[in-house]
């Protein structure tokens, strides 16, 4: 980062017991994020930023310099400020960072979708953040389109393509009069937003999640001293992902490159590792697992790849193991975050000695805890600060915590002292490697996707047959979790319904990552809490020793 040379520290815990924190020191740009982009670029400007690798083209600094500075002004013609927001929905492509740079260069916050998205979601999140203009891809364009009729909400729509009906890109990229003398707007404090991200939250509706300047300056800056952003870079994570967003930060701030791929595929990663002679990896273990089911081809040079990090989900232990055995001589390892303090959470830092050992001695730890955190684990029941190898729920305390939520109150989602709750259940050892356990939160993971339950519970009692359901999270040792509906039949329903009918129903009206994997289970009854809510983590237990 920009004036942010300094060296991560180790943690140590504080005067109080079993409280621990990793100090952040670094200067960050006072003037915001966009204008770290812009005096990055310029210093790097003739330095390649973006290696394509669907056309073998390079894209310099400069060049994408001036694309950002003529869509900035092209988004100040049409009036936008700072109170309005843009949204990106995109893969990765030659231009798909362009508006999200050129936004912040202005001061307008940025939101992004990902084209897999529903109309579900992708409509909710419309309705709740009304975007004074999107960025599309042609083939999300219809979702757009429909989510927006469905949201009840206009926006004006800008396709990466040709098109006969909206504002092709392109008109974006034509020479502005006054790009030459271009400076982009300083923000007046950096907390102020400067990015939106979309989370699902335990009720099951996604929440825009507000991040401001400071803490994406100082999680990229981490990403950078940690020794994972080096001479080239690859995340097939679009924008709608936090961990693009620090990747990309981090690149431009050093003046390094990016590898932009449309599409993940791992017989073409392991050839793009040896041609673009990569330095830092970014996959969600999805992905690593393809790489392993598939092997290593023979006579490949990976010698460059010094670090590859998976994220936004859990790896089993065998399919890291088995990653690491394709990869000697680079770092591979897990890491652990949530959107709410801008990223990450815990992390090890490849530079260091002593880390680097904690990181292949203890295959199953996420790190320590990242610079700039200040971290308990509680008792969820007693409130109790747990020691080393007690499980509790891990509660953050730090400046990179996030603005709140959109338009909602983000008062749960912290407890009476005000430390961030982060619903998951972890442990640390006694040299403080922090390892996650569980999750208290009812949310399910499907390949780094949130799932909420409640949605899918939904959908299920609309079948005339389902009285009462009950999803829950099936371990698969690659995918996370596959998600099985337990139903209670509906006594008023006379006809004759199998388990299978149901789950063809479900899986007809919901995106593919919530369908039911696990399949579904007919049941007489659920025990209940005495508030009249279903034990899942008692049906679960039963499930997993076969006992339903």
């Amino acid at each position: 980062m920009e004036n942010g040379d300094s060296k991560l520290k180790s943690n140590s815990f504080d005067g109080n017991d079993y409280i621990f924190e990793n100090p952040l020191n670094f200067e960050p740009n006072e003037q915001g994020l966009g204008h770290l982009y812009f005096t990055s670029m310029k210093k790097y400007q003739n330095n390649t930023l973006q290696y394509l690798a669907d056309s073998g083209e390079e894209d310099t600094y400069s060049d994408v310099l001036t694309r950002c500075i003529r869509t900035a002004l092209h988004l100040q013609q049409r009036g936008l400020t700072k109170d309005d927001i843009v949204i990106l929905c995109t893969n990765n492509h030659k231009n798909s960072c362009v508006p999200f740079i050129a936004s912040l260069f202005i001061g307008v916050p940025v939101a992004s979708l990902d084209p897999s998205l529903s109309v579900m979601d992708t409509s909710h999140l419309l309705r709740e953040v009304k975007p004074r203009i999107i960025f599309v891809i042609p083939k999300a364009l219809e979702l757009i389109e429909i989510s927006l009729q469905e949201a009840g909400a206009e926006s004006d729509i800008v396709v990466f393509g040709k098109t006969d009906k909206y504002t092709d890109f392109s008109e974006f990229l034509e020479p502005c009069e006054d790009e030459a003398k271009f400076v982009p707007a300083p923000v007046d404090n950096l907390q102020e937003t400067a990015l939106i991200l979309f989370s699902s939250g335990t009720t099951g509706l996604p929440k825009g999640i507000l991040i401001h300047h400071y803490a994406l300056l100082a999680q990229a800056n981490t990403v950078l001293q940690s020794g994972n952003s080096g001479p080239v870079s690859l995340s097939y994570a679009s924008l709608y992902w936090i961990s693009a967003v620090l990747f990309l930060t981090a690149t431009i701030s050093s003046g390094g490159a990016r590898l932009v791929c449309s599409t993940f595929d791992p017989s073409e990663l392991w050839d793009l590792i040896e041609k673009y002679r990569l330095s830092n990896l970014f996959l969600i273990p999805s992905q690593a697992a393809d790489m392993v089911n598939l092997g290593r081809p023979d006579g490949l040079d990976t010698t460059s790849l010094w670090s590859c990090m998976t994220g936004g989900a859990a790896i089993s232990e065998k399919c890291l193991a088995d990653f690491r055995d394709l990869l000697p001589g680079t770092f591979v390892y897990q890491v652990y975050g949530q959107s709410e303090v801008a990223g990450i959470i815990s992390l090890f830092n490849t530079y260091e000695v002593k880390e680097s050992l904690y990181l292949h001695y203890k295959p199953r730890s996420v790190g320590l805890v990242a610079p700039g955190l200040r971290c308990k684990v509680v008792d969820p029941d007693t409130e109790k600060l747990c020691g080393p190898n007690e499980h509790g729920e891990l509660r953050i305390d730090t400046k990179l915590i996030m603005n709140g939520y959109y338009n909602k109150d983000s008062s749960e989602a912290f407890d009476s002292g005000g430390w961030l709750r982060t619903g998951d259940i972890v442990y640390y050892d006694e040299d403080k490697c922090l390892f996650v356990v569980d999750r208290i939160k009812e949310m399910l993971k499907f390949k780094s996707w949130h799932v909420a339950p409640a949605m899918i519970e939904q959908v299920l009692t609309n079948h005339p047959a389902v009285g009462n359901a009950v999803v829950i999270g099936i371990p698969h040792e690659e995918d996370g979790d596959y998600p099985m509906g337990l139903v209670i039949l509906n006594p008023e329903y006379h006809g004759d319904v199998q388990e299978s009918d149901i789950e063809h129903f479900v899986a007809e009206r919901v995106p593919d990552r919530m369908r039911l994997r696990a399949g579904v289970r007919i049941m007489k009854e659920f025990p209940m809490t005495p508030s009249g809510k279903p034990k899942r983590k008692e049906l679960r237990e039963r499930v997993l020793r076969g006992e339903l």
